[in-house]
């Protein structure tokens, strides 16, 4: 029997290591299968292909909650928020009468897509394709409720454009989002890069006069955020499919992007059974 699951989610906008049979440990050798080591209050399951366990760390959060939070507190009159916009103006100034660059609506897919792929053409990736799959499609279903939903509450008028939906930044978000993975994927060299070009994304956005300086700042806390979702949340798939001693893959994520008109983000899942 197999059944489809399809989860999409609108656009508006834990890891596995494959465990050893044996620990080295003061020149000796401890086998351990089908058991449980206790090492600094952690759990760490070691055996024959069990996927060690990447626990939830409140330090983890620090960053990108920062981040959010000097983002939000530019919503409220102040000099933070003065100097977010006079920051911003100043962006806008550097562009003059030239016109909007544009590849920020397509750069900023470029880390996600490297998270995904770049351990198909020989790069060493932390986690199995399948994983890195459902990672992104939770790390993305994170990201558009943690982007959609202030964007429907606050009122934050853009800097050049219509627009009521300014805060925060979906755009640096989602390449921030993309670079965090490939951090964690891949490592900091490779992260380096692709922060590099999560950056620029940021720059753009307001080069361009989408957003202000609060909004993009906020973007990234989100895109960060989202990307550590995911990865934490691998902890659980692993718990509830991945059973000892089975290898066969009996689920498959697949993400979903359809960028038009609107469009919509998600992800398709298969079983079988």
């Amino acid at each position: 029997m197999a059944v489809a699951l399809t989860v999409t989610l609108p656009m508006k906008t834990h890891g596995q290591q494959m465990g050893r049979d044996s620990l080295s440990v003061n020149n000796s050798v401890l086998s351990v299968s089908d058991s449980v080591l206790s090492v600094n209050n952690r759990t760490l399951s070691i055996s024959d292909g069990t996927p060690e366990n990447y626990w939830f760390e409140w330090r983890q959060t620090i960053l990108p909650a920062s981040l959010i939070g000097v983002g939000a507190v530019a919503l409220a009159p102040g000099f933070i928020r003065n100097g977010s916009r006079s920051v911003t103006n100043s962006v806008i100034d550097i562009r003059g009468k030239n016109n909007r660059l544009e590849w920020d609506d397509y750069i900023q897919y470029l880390p996600v897509a490297g998270s995904l792929m770049l351990g198909c053409t020989g790069v060493k990736a932390k986690h199995s394709f399948r994983d890195r799959a459902f990672i992104v499609a939770t790390s993305y279903a994170t990201l558009a409720v943690l982007t959609n939903v202030p964007k429907f509450c606050i009122d934050e008028k853009r800097p050049e454009f219509a627009g009521h939906n300014s805060f925060p930044s979906g755009h640096t978000a989602t390449v921030f989002m993309g670079a965090e993975l490939v951090r964690i994927e891949y490592g900091s060299w490779y992260g380096v890069g692709a922060y590099a070009i999560a950056t620029g994304v940021g720059f753009m956005r307001m080069y361009n006069g989408r957003h202000w300086l609060h909004d993009v700042v906020a973007g990234a806390g989100v895109g960060i955020l989202s990307a550590r979702v995911g990865e934490w949340s691998c902890q659980l798939w692993q718990k509830i499919f991945q059973k000892k001693g089975r290898k066969e893959n009996n689920l498959v994520f697949t993400p979903v992007a359809f960028p038009v008109n609107g469009g919509y983000y998600g992800f398709t899942m298969g079983c079988c059974f």
